[in-house]
């Protein structure tokens, strides 16, 4: 027998609100975690491009001799690099014969930035010095 003067159950209103309510939580947890997620990605491929641009630049001067010139490359990852050395001119005129040189060497490193962002670029530029031509 139902007990008198009450019903059981929820009516159809407090179950729509229920569900408005789990819907709109979802909708910010989701929307919480996806930009995070994407923040995480960008971090990771700007921090990939700026151990290959400080990794191009450790190696000039090391790995070949600093001279006047261009070189450039890219990696299987998407990666294109750009390495220019220019020779460091001094302020004063003065070009007496010595043994060494000053170099400007600057690393540029490009890469696509995704579906809904631009292409992208970092670039790093240190003095070096070296052997005089």
């Amino acid at each position: 027998m139902p007990a008198s003067g009450g019903t059981s159950g929820f009516t159809l209103i407090e179950t729509l609100v229920a569900l408005v309510i789990f819907v709109a939580g979802y909708l910010l947890i989701h929307n919480s975690v996806s930009l995070g997620w994407r923040g995480a990605q960008v971090a990771w491929v700007e921090s990939a491009a700026l151990r290959l641009a400080q990794s191009r630049l450790a190696a000039a001067g090391v790995e070949v001799r600093l001279q006047e010139g261009e070189q450039s490359g890219a990696t299987d990852d998407g990666f294109r690099w750009t390495l220019r050395t220019e020779r460091y001119l001094r302020s004063d005129g003065e070009s007496a014969a010595v043994k060494i040189a000053g170099y400007w060497v600057t690393v540029t490193v490009r890469w696509d930035g995704g579906v809904l962002r631009p292409a992208r670029s970092l670039r790093l530029r240190t003095l070096k010095i070296g052997a005089a031509p």
